[in-house]
């Protein structure tokens, strides 16, 4: 493979970031900074500077004496992206909420759940990940909020990795995704907030152990 000479460092931080997003680069994956300067044919200047910027998106990790690899899947870094995620859909829920926004929220909402029942029994693994995810980012993209919605993306590539990793060995709770999503919409749509925040917190709590408080879940 050969690539344009024309800003080489941003063109060979696209091909591996999309190489770990399409999972041809595993999870924990060692990076060969030598055999990756050969395939493109460049130096392993532009690639260390990819790499380092691949480092700050989080989606690699450099170790000394060991070199670079791609993330490494736990159950502690799967729950702290969860809580990330949630800090940011809970204030996203918040600012909706204050601006009036609810009515276009619950539209983006019901779209993207009505999209994930569609796909989930033929959608491959990938895909459906992607669809899910749509659900989370429908609360951030409706506050029409450039600084919130900058940082969701910066977290948005490790939630996904992990999110698929964590789908492939827990298919079966696709369904129960899909639920936790119909009653999350629910509860916005009958303006019960304070449920619909609890939900959330349910949500995203699954590797952390965390819970709604009794009384608070929806049957």
């Amino acid at each position: 493979m050969t690539i344009q000479k024309t800003t080489i460092r941003e063109q060979i931080y696209t091909i591996v970031r999309q190489r770990i997003l399409s999972g041809e680069l595993g999870l924990g994956e060692k990076i060969n900074i030598m055999a990756l300067s050969a395939e493109l044919n460049v130096s392993n200047t532009p690639v260390r500077e990819a790499l380092s910027m691949l480092e700050r998106d989080g989606l690699i990790k450099v170790t000394p004496n060991a070199g670079p690899r791609v993330i490494e899947y736990s159950p502690e870094l799967f729950a702290s992206v969860e809580k990330a995620v949630e800090a940011l859909m809970l204030g996203a829920l918040e600012l909706n909420i204050h601006t009036g926004k609810k009515s276009a929220l619950c539209d983006m909402l019901r779209e993207a759940l009505t999209h994930q029942l569609e796909t989930h029994k033929t959608a491959p693994l990938h895909e459906y990940t992607r669809t899910s995810m749509r659900f989370d980012g429908c609360f951030i993209r409706c506050t029409e909020n450039d600084y919130l919605l900058k940082m969701y993306l910066e977290v948005m590539d490790i939630f996904y990795l992990v999110a698929l990793y964590d789908q492939s060995i827990r298919e079966e709770e696709r369904l129960i995704i899909i639920e936790e999503h119909r009653k999350i919409l629910r509860a916005i749509e009958d303006d019960r907030y304070e449920e619909a925040r609890h939900l959330i917190m349910k949500h995203y709590g699954r590797m952390n152990g965390d819970s709604v408080p009794e009384g608070k879940q929806t049957r």
